[in-house]
């Protein structure tokens, strides 16, 4: 199957790299922009979400008009929660998410990576989505920095370089151009990639960007295998177009329906891209 791949699309953070300590950056970022009063509230939360002892977990759904927790599967949800964990009543649920849910990128957020997870705690405790946004910001730019120090994957640098002579590979991330490069080119591998995309707004426009893409090669999505760790963003839209999908599912909390291919960690990548 994966052999008959001739397109290769690559999302960046969580897949590329499983460095998290900029994560720890990213919230002290965020806290220092909230009132006092929040800022020990802030830091109780992040540590319990961590040990997996809050709500609030890798693969819900952060509604913060709300302030609400949501469970949802293919988009429609199955259950709310507030932020102590309270269920909210189905009639509630029912009348405020009667369809498929539309995410967004300043409201109701897919907390499919770690990314979200600071940055929603920091909505919940009064921060703005511009001061949020300057937050992410300044960890990419720390990212940059020679401060940052990146592990390398075994062997995972040269199973790209062997299959850029006989793919095409192609990065797509949310992250803007010019701390993507840099992260890319600290792992060695930029030059690999025959095309980018960035601050590409996962998940509101995967599909229209996956169709840019087989335009651009003017190849079928059966021809086109996507690479990611969050499974609303990069997996399940691409899934839907026809293309074949691995997911990275470090915190075991997918569906096995959702992807081709499930792994734990970028190792388990490398070793099905060996195949190809």
């Amino acid at each position: 199957m994966l052999k008959d791949i001739e397109v290769i699309v690559f999302d960046l953070d969580g897949t590329l790299y499983e460095d998290t300590h900029h994560f720890d950056f990213y919230a002290d970022r965020l806290c220092e922009k909230l009132a006092p009063t929040n800022k020990e509230h802030f830091y109780k939360d992040y540590q319990l979400v961590k040990e997996n002892k809050h709500p609030l977990k890798i693969g819900t759904v952060y509604d913060a008009n709300h302030d609400f927790i949501l469970i949802q599967q293919n988009g429609k949800v199955l259950r709310a929660v507030n932020w102590e964990g309270e269920k909210i009543s189905d009639n509630v649920v029912k009348e405020l998410y009667p369809g498929e849910l539309k995410f967004n990128l300043h409201s109701l957020f897919s907390v499919g990576d770690f990314w979200w997870v600071p940055a929603s705690i920091a909505r919940h405790y009064g921060l703005s989505g511009v001061s949020a946004n300057q937050s992410f910001l300044q960890t990419r730019e720390y990212m940059m920095s020679a401060d940052f120090q990146m592990k390398e994957i075994p062997s995972f640098k040269d199973t790209l370089f062997s299959l850029s002579k006989r793919k095409k590979l192609v990065l797509y991330t949310n992250s803007p151009q010019k701390d993507s490069e840099v992260i890319a080119k600290k792992l060695g591998f930029l030059e690999c990639f025959d095309y980018k995309i960035f601050e590409g707004q996962k998940p509101v426009r995967t599909e229209e960007n996956f169709i840019k893409i087989k335009d651009h090669y003017q190849l079928p999505f059966s021809k086109m295998l996507s690479i990611g760790d969050n499974a609303i963003n990069e997996i399940i839209p691409a899934k839907k177009l026809g293309c074949k999908t691995i997911q990275i599912d470090a915190h075991e909390i997918g569906d096995q329906a959702h992807a081709d291919y499930v792994v734990k960690n970028i190792a388990g990548v490398v070793e099905l891209l060996k195949k190809m």
